[in-house]
This record gives C-alpha cells, sequence and structure tokens, in this order.
C-alpha cells in the first residue's frame, strides 16, 4: 500500500494556541521582566483589600497573565512534540531530494511581530487592551498560515527546513513542497525521511535510520 500525503491531520486548538503563545515567548518574558524592573518599589505584601489588588493588577497584571499564559503554552508544546514524536510511525517515508534551512525567519519573525510592542506601556488598562487585542488578530492569522512553525522557542531545539519531496513507494516519483520541523541537526538530501503531516504541507519529521 503506498502512503501519499494528504491533508486530514490537522492540529487541534490547543496545540495551535500553544504553538502561538511560545512563538512570542520571548515578548511575553520581556514585558514581564520590564514590568518587575518598573513596579519594584511596589513589591511587598500589601494584605488582601480593594487598595492592594488594584495597585497588583495595575503594576503586575499583565506580567501575571502573561506567565501564566507562557506555563500553559511551554506545557502543551511539550505534550504536543511528545504525541508527534510517538505518532510519526503513522506518517509516511519521504526521499527528500532538495532542503533549504528556514531558521533565519526566526530572525525575520522576532524583528516584524515582537520588537514593535517593546515600548508599550503595560500599566494602562488602556494599551493592555489594545496588545490583547492584536494578539488576537495575530492569532487569527497564525493559525491559518505556515507560521505556526516559524517559532523561536523551537528553534532551541529543532530545525525548520523547505524540502521537495518523493513518496518511497510512488511509482511516479512526483515531486511535492513541504515545510518540515526537526531536530535532525545533521540533515541531508537524498535521503529518506519519516514525515508525519500536521497541516497543509507542514510535517514534523526526522531522518529515517
Amino acid at each position: 500500500v503506498i502512503m501519499r500525503a494528504s491533508n486530514n491531520n490537522k492540529l487541534r486548538r490547543g496545540a495551535l494556541f500553544s504553538l502561538f503563545v511560545t512563538s512570542y515567548t520571548p515578548l511575553f518574558l520581556i514585558v514581564i521582566c520590564k514590568q518587575l524592573k518598573e513596579g519594584w518599589e511596589y513589591i511587598h505584601w500589601g494584605g488582601w483589600n480593594k487598595d492592594a489588588l488594584n495597585c497588583f493588577f495595575r503594576h503586575f497584571g499583565m506580567s501575571s497573565f502573561l506567565g501564566l499564559v507562557t506555563i500553559i503554552g511551554v506545557i502543551g508544546v511539550l505534550i504536543l512534540l511528545y504525541n508527534l514524536e510517538k505518532n510519526l510511525h503513522n506518517g509516511i517515508v519521504a526521499k527528500v531530494v532538495k532542503i533549504s534551512n528556514r531558521n533565519s525567519e526566526a530572525i525575520g519573525y522576532i524583528a516584524t511581530y515582537i520588537v514593535p510592542f517593546l515600548t508599550s506601556d503595560f500599566s494602562s488598562l488602556f494599551e493592555c487592551l489594545m496588545f490583547i487585542a492584536i494578539m488576537v488578530l495575530i492569532y487569527t492569522i497564525y493559525i491559518h498560515s505556515n507560521m505556526i512553525l516559524i517559532n523561536p522557542f523551537l528553534n532551541l531545539k529543532y530545525s525548520l527546513l523547505e524540502v521537495d519531496y518523493c513518496v518511497v513507494g510512488d511509482p511516479s516519483n512526483e515531486i511535492h513542497d513541504a515545510l518540515i520541523i526537526t531536530n535532525t541537526k545533521d540533515y541531508k538530501e537524498k535521503v529518506n525521511y519519516n514525515i508525519y503531516q500536521i497541516g497543509f504541507k507542514l510535517y514534523y519529521g526526522k531522518e529515517k535510520k
């Protein structure tokens, strides 16, 4: 039986959300550090009262929210990567005939989507609401594009490759193109990879041993 590439495997909303959150982890960590630095004089126990809670949410509300979201996102991505590794044998065997490294796009991603937020004043409710609204807009675009694999967090261990491949065992030798996220560091052309589809022309994979 010849297994062909298909669009049947789709990442669930939770996985997409986790990937989105971790792609913005550098920004979230910078915002957290920025709020801690600016509100350092307010870091002391003020009791459980209205004034103390108002002070906390004004100076540390956004950083607390982003910290919680980041933890959820990181845990979600670790679970996702574990499941992808476990399901890799359900994918296809592909012979990669051409490879282009796309890791450099993470740098452009940081410059385009992260740096512009660094001057925001997150002690302002208006700025916080605008930030969340923009994040929701970007997330809506993000989950329908190949941006889900352009992720500085993943790039700490994984590489993003643009490849041309043919399915092993397919007599037509038809060439397909795809983006593959892989933890294989010594990637080579003209070798076989196990790849598992996670979206339209998006795959998780590693070199077949």
